[in-house]
């Protein structure tokens, strides 16, 4: 049974505590009173984890921005009531975010980065929320990068906002975890409960099962197969380049701060290579469909061979646009003159 664990801060205690029944307890509590608490069957125990981790990263964000229990508290029990499936977010009503003509970098990253001695801008263009609600990129595209376009520039696109107007985003509560998919994430590491961790990744029986669903269980098996034979002669990566670049952009949590997608998943964008093309004919710019994080960037889909995948890894190495509530979707990439 894994440890029980807190955190506290602005008065807020966050909670986590494993029950022997193999169930587990996600609290949250203020200085004066309890605010939320949700409970997890042992087959849903990853579920809690996810809440655990987005409870204490929503507080911290909220404390860092100068909120105080009591706004903090009112938002945390929204998110509890979520995860005990006693309320959704309105997927269809866009959160307000005005457009920016602001490019604002991630804190601790910077604009510029140096690419085979080219200094190259990357340029976040931050928007409103966007929903499933959004069915189509284009008018996205023409609302919030086309204006600010110059020659030259190159469009990278998050799969994430590909993923979201395509439909691909599932609840967590409708996945139901094979036996194979607990056995595999039980072998991610993925350094949770650790100061390294940086995300669950597919190291959850919730997000593997997505993954088998997207490469195919043959496929699986056959890489897991490979993988065990080559991993202990220090080659590592053979299960996610068997599997697909697809399959590996699998995501569990979507976010773990931008409430409406605090209890979804994602799968793959379709078709990144036709939409990249369609984006280039529509605006005259190289587009790249990205899939960026913490371990680095790849692309899924490219409107030419133009661009490199050694580029796009070398330009997006600390993953500028963020991993939380940015809602910076789209970036520039400029050279810098």
């Amino acid at each position: 049974m894994a440890p029980s664990a807190s955190t506290t801060v602005a008065g807020i205690t966050v909670a986590y505590e494993p029950q022997t029944d193999g169930s587990l307890m996600v609290r949250a509590t203020s200085a004066t009173a309890p605010v939320a608490e949700a409970k997890f069957a042992a087959e849903r125990v990853d579920e809690g984890k996810i809440l655990y981790m987005e409870a204490t990263e929503l507080v911290a964000t909220r404390a860092k921005a100068g909120e105080a229990a009591e706004q903090i508290c009112p938002v945390l029990e929204k998110l509890f009531a979520v995860f005990r499936g006693e309320a959704t977010f309105e997927a269809g009503v866009p959160a307000p975010r005005p457009a920016s003509g602001e490019f604002v970098p991630n804190p601790g990253k910077t604009i510029e980065t140096m690419v085979d001695g080219t200094t190259w801008l990357r340029l976040p263009v931050r928007t409103r929320l966007i929903t499933m609600a959004d069915k189509d990129l284009t008018p996205l595209l023409d609302e919030y990068v086309k204006p600010f376009l110059q020659p030259g520039d190159l469009i990278f696109i998050s799969e994430k906002v590909l993923t979201i107007t395509q439909g691909r985003v599932v609840d967590i509560s409708s996945i139901k975890p094979s036996p194979l998919a607990q056995f595999l994430a039980g072998k991610v590491n993925n350094n949770y409960g650790s100061a390294e961790f940086k995300g669950f990744g597919h190291g959850t029986a919730l997000a593997m099962q997505l993954f088998i669903k997207e490469a195919g269980t043959p496929r699986v098996l056959f890489a897991a197969a490979v993988s065990a034979i080559t991993r202990p002669l220090g080659i590592k990566g053979a299960f996610y380049f068997l599997c697909g670049k697809s399959a590996k952009s699998v995501d569990c949590p979507m976010s773990f701060l931008i409430l409406e997608y605090a209890h979804a998943a994602k799968l793959a964008p379709h078709h990144c290579n036709a939409v990249s093309k369609q984006i280039k004919a529509r605006l005259g710019h190289e587009t790249v469909i990205v899939d960026a994080n913490y371990r680095g960037a790849f692309s899924l889909g490219k409107s030419s061979r133009a661009i490199t995948e050694k580029f796009i890894g070398q330009v997006l190495r600390d993953n500028p646009a963020g991993q939380s509530a940015e809602m910076t979707p789209f970036f520039i990439i400029r050279k810098k003159a």
